[in-house]
């Protein structure tokens, strides 16, 4: 188990020597190499993504194969099957098909030999499945062939390794599968649409509330600690005093100083605020673009009356990575937020203080179930987090970057951490249309923990670029995976995202997949939206 590392002594760029970094792991090298750059390739170049339906097929024979290898021989008249449906797509001629049903097998007989074998033929079935790699078919690109012999590879493993009962190890190996089944359809990090309105579009469709999050830096920068936030001139009836975080207290003696910003002032009020002794870069994500004009708020603009925050501070009490100012950050978000609106009885506190409820991982996704039930258009929600964050090995392969990034609980050691993929799923994903979220983390590598579409960051090109009228708007995301989402609505059909992008595709094809399934014997709901996946790919072109 990876374990939070030790607090450091002094904060990038700080003077004072008893502040920390709330940086809670080392990075680790990724697994697999990012996704190749987004965008289709020139007109007659070769293919980067396939159609939905040859990809399904190929998908459908690199599992079938791991089946047979696996030791259920039924399954070969469906690859059969399977490959005389992808000769007539066209996409492949032929000769290359039956390479492809050739590549599958050897997949399927090596990771046989490695997971059920006695391994003694491991290095022979290994060089027969790399061999049957080459040629590359003619119409598609390197990167595309690749992710297709890893298909194949993911598929076979999650196959054998079921039949060896490894549980985990199936369960990761069908992530991997799912993984470059999304990439062979044209999804995976930045290959998203290239027209900015269809971009929007998606996404709205992806994410239909409003949330807007403020990290206290980029992911792979770590946030600061303060020794004593009187350094900031904050008014005496602001918050406790004493440690703090960078980020909290520079957003509110920000808005301390002048009631109304507009984001892109404020975020730029904050960096003049940090400049010289903190080097963060704050940065701020969306699920929609946000015209940078317009001003700041935690409250709907057009206010239901119903607000709701949930705030967790964590020192890390007697640990070797304690943190300060935690509980004190807490405590000043609360005051502000009261200014704001937000009631005390609506308002929920997760403190390692011995006085409130802890800030365990088991609480913390309570607190976002909370946080988000009932939520309806108009609602204002607000969630604060103050503790260490990290960034650690992706295990799905799904971060352009190899990386998690993550929350990091009290009972971490224990019960582990909260990824990006699970915060999503818990606090984004649930939210319906015209909800408002607003997030303020202020933890180390918190750039894009809750994978948001679009984003901001406030270094001096950027600020320096708004004021200019080079862009008002916030940018797309570079590596926002637009397949990774649809992915967690097939794995959570009941998610309002999964409803929404259900419905952008068409209910009536919906209704008809689960006609179909009723009619043979039950509502096979992962097929349903397993299927919905590949009717996302041609919604997507």
């Amino acid at each position: 188990d990876a374990a939070v590392a030790a607090a450091q002594s002094t904060a990038q760029g700080q003077s004072q020597a008893d502040d920390q970094t709330r940086d809670g792991i080392e990075p680790m090298p990724s697994a697999i190499a990012a996704a190749a750059a987004a965008a289709e390739g020139d007109e007659g170049g070769p293919l980067r993504k396939f159609p939905a339906d040859f990809a399904g097929e190929a998908m459908e024979v690199a599992r079938d194969a791991g089946l047979v290898a696996a030791g259920d021989g039924d399954q070969q008249a469906d690859i059969d099957e399977s490959i005389q449906e992808m000769i007539a797509d066209g996409i492949f001629t032929e000769a290359e098909c039956q390479q492809f049903a050739s590549l599958a097998a050897c997949a399927g007989a090596a990771a046989a030999a490695e997971l059920l074998g006695d391994g003694s033929d491991l290095e022979e079935k290994q060089q027969a499945f790399t061999d049957a790699r080459e040629p590359k078919p003619e119409a598609i690109s390197e990167e595309l062939w690749k992710r297709t012999c890893e298909l194949c590879w993911s598929g076979s493993l999650w196959a054998c390794a079921e039949q060896a009962g490894d549980d985990a190890r199936a369960a990761k190996e069908k992530r991997a599968f799912q993984r470059h089944g999304r990439a062979i359809k044209g999804f995976g990090p930045g290959m998203g649409p290239t027209d900015p309105a269809v971009y929007e579009q998606r996404a709205t469709e992806l994410m239909p509330s409003n949330v807007i999050m403020f990290s206290g830096c980029m992911d792979n920068q770590t946030s600061a600690d303060v020794s004593n936030t009187a350094s900031f001139g904050l008014p005496s009836d602001a918050g406790p005093g004493g440690a703090g975080g960078a980020c909290t207290n520079s957003m509110i003696k920000a808005l301390h100083e002048q009631p109304e910003y507009s984001w892109a002032n404020l975020l730029k009020r904050m960096r003049e605020i940090l400049d010289g002794n903190y080097t963060q870069i704050p940065q701020m994500s969306s699920s929609h673009s946000v015209d940078l004009s317009t001003q700041f708020s935690v409250t709907h603009y057009e206010s239901s009356g119903k607000f709701r925050a949930l705030l967790v501070g964590i020192n890390y009490v007697g640990t070797s990575a304690e943190l300060a100012g935690c509980h004190n950050d807490v405590e000043t978000m609360r005051r502000h937020l009261e200014e704001q609106g937000y009631p005390e009885g609506e308002t929920r506190l997760l403190l390692d203080d011995g006085e409130h409820d802890v800030p365990d991982k088991a609480n913390i996704e309570a607190g976002f179930s909370w946080l988000v039930e009932g939520a309806a258009a108009g609602d204002s929600l607000f969630f604060h987090y103050s503790g260490h964050g990290a960034s650690v090995r992706d295990d799905d392969g799904d971060e352009a970057d190899g990386k998690d990034e993550a929350l990091v609980p009290v009972d971490y050691k224990e019960a582990g951490l909260l990824r990006d993929d699970d915060v999503f799923k818990l606090l984004v994903g649930p939210l319906a249309e015209g909800v408002q979220l607003t997030c303020i983390l202020d933890c180390c590598h918190s750039g894009t923990i809750l994978d948001l579409p679009y984003m901001f960051k406030a270094d001096d090109g950027s600020l320096a670029a708004v004021e200019d009228g080079g862009f008002t708007e916030m940018q797309e995301n570079p590596a926002f995976d637009f397949g990774k989402i649809i992915q967690v609505i097939q794995d959570h059909p009941g998610l309002a995202a999964g409803v929404a992008v259900v419905g952008a595709i068409g209910l009536a094809a919906f209704t008809a997949m689960a006609a179909n399934n009723e009619s043979q014997g039950g509502v096979d709901v992962e097929n349903m939206v397993g299927t919905a996946m590949n009717l996302a790919s041609r919604f997507f072109g």
